[in-house]
């Protein structure tokens, strides 16, 4: 009888998704941008509590760092593998992955610096965003996941 019981508890047992530990949005660039130029896109993570969002970099046998991305092709292009102004993280030893690892928690704004490709067209266009990231608790390690944050952009003539 015990036996069952667990059995039930574990199949209707609400499992955690990444989207629902982390959920990320964009805020579109606020005026038009012209071709050849880069767009600072402003991508925030709201962490929830209890949870830790894994930084870009991260120690040797540590979690999957975080990672900003573009699809192919595109007209647009991350400008940098750096984030512009990376957000103050914390460093403390992660029971998860026995190393020190590098973290946000709570909300955490990103700027990732886009750029326009000289031969895009004028008018309203989506720039294909993904992020790559690993988030854990005190307990669990969820796996990596990548969403996708599409975003629109104007680009003027």
């Amino acid at each position: 009888m015990l036996c069952v019981l667990a059995l039930v508890c574990l199949v209707f047992a609400p499992l955690q998704r990444p989207v629902d530990v982390v959920k990320w949005s964009v805020v579109p660039a606020a005026t038009a941008v012209a071709p050849g130029t880069t767009v600072n896109l402003k991508v925030s993570a709201d962490v929830q509590p209890g949870w830790k969002l894994y930084a870009i970099e991260q120690p040797h046998g540590g979690p999957k760092p975080l990672a900003f991305a573009t699809t192919e092709p595109s007209a647009f292009q991350l400008a940098s593998k750096r984030i512009v102004s990376p957000p103050s993280k914390v460093q403390k030893q992660d029971d998860n992955f026995a190393v020190s690892t590098h973290y946000y928690d709570g909300a955490t704004v990103f700027t990732v610096p886009v750029t326009v490709s000289r031969s895009t067209a004028a008018g309203v266009h989506t720039v294909p965003l993904e992020v790559t990231f690993q988030a854990c608790g005190k307990d669990i390690c969820l796996r990596p996941f990548t969403q996708k944050l599409p975003v629109e952009v104007t680009v003027r003539p």
